[in-house]
């Protein structure tokens, strides 16, 4: 299912960090991974002006082919693909990159910017999740060790066509040995007895699974039971596009404000 991935480095610590967790993936099947990295000229060359543009890209996408090269090597337990550097808009051309590599999901480190930071600047990781159509994996590492990565899985459920079809990872990432917490948040009201007997069909597909309901606002309670339980993982699907779901939507907000690494399916 998840067997090529793409993961775009900024040669960051937090990409280096981030490898620790692609590492990981290896116990759900993942065999190859792509490595990229994109040049973002806004951040090389700025307002400056007289400046030799294609001379500063052409020694540019040859310092990065190198370090790309370096950077493998904390990757060589897998089939690795260095695809050579590009430039453009970050996030627009990683999901370019994952469409024509044909990648099973991208994995992308967050870097925990401050949220005032992220709210007006927005973030690669955040662009990455709004523009593409494959899978993403957003590796957060304030408060989780990669190795229990799996352990305690809380899957988001809205009883929503991609909630559905999230469950099939979530049965590969629980394939490890981890619990999965299916977490159905209420905005208003009670939930339907059809409904709950659902939720109930779901635990039992799994080994090892237990229902959590709350009620508010989604993106709260779903960050709270995170907490609350020491869930290591959140699995959500994604759905809605435009300006509002963009600024406001739950998985937006999930990807923004947690504190774990976030898988969001998508379509």
């Amino acid at each position: 299912m998840i067997k090529k991935i793409l993961f775009p480095t900024d040669f960051s610590d937090a990409s280096k960090i981030g490898t620790e967790a692609v590492k990981k993936l290896k116990q759900i099947g993942v065999e190859e991974v792509c490595l990229t990295h994109v040049i973002d000229l806004n951040k090389i060359i700025g307002p400056v002006s007289g400046v030799d543009i294609p001379a500063v890209i052409e020694n540019y996408e040859k310092e990065s082919l190198e370090n790309l090269k370096k950077f493998a090597e904390n990757l060589r337990d897998f089939n690795v693909k260095i695809i050579p550097p590009k430039v453009g808009d970050p996030a627009s051309t990683i999901c370019d990159i994952a469409e024509e590599e044909n990648v099973d999901m991208i994995a992308i480190p967050s870097h925990g910017k401050g949220l005032l930071a992220e709210i007006l600047l927005g973030s690669v990781s955040e662009g990455v999740v709004k523009k593409s159509r494959k899978p993403v994996f957003v590796i957060k590492f304030k408060d989780v060790k990669f190795d229990d990565l799996f352990k305690r899985i809380l899957y988001c459920y809205d009883f929503s066509e991609n909630a559905n079809k999230l469950r099939d990872y979530v049965k590969l990432f629980a394939k490890v040995g981890g619990e999965v917490l299916i977490t159905h948040v209420i905005e208003k009201g009670k939930l339907e007895d059809e409904k709950l007997k659902h939720l109930d069909i779901i635990r039992e597909e799994f080994e090892n699974a237990k229902i959590i309901l709350r009620e508010g606002v989604p993106y709260k309670e779903i960050l709270r039971v995170a907490d609350e339980t020491n869930a290591t993982l959140i699995a959500m699907g994604h759905s809605g596009e435009g300006l509002l779901r963009y600024l406001g939507g739950t998985s937006y907000n999930v990807v923004r404000r947690a504190k774990i690494p976030v898988f969001v399916y998508k379509t």
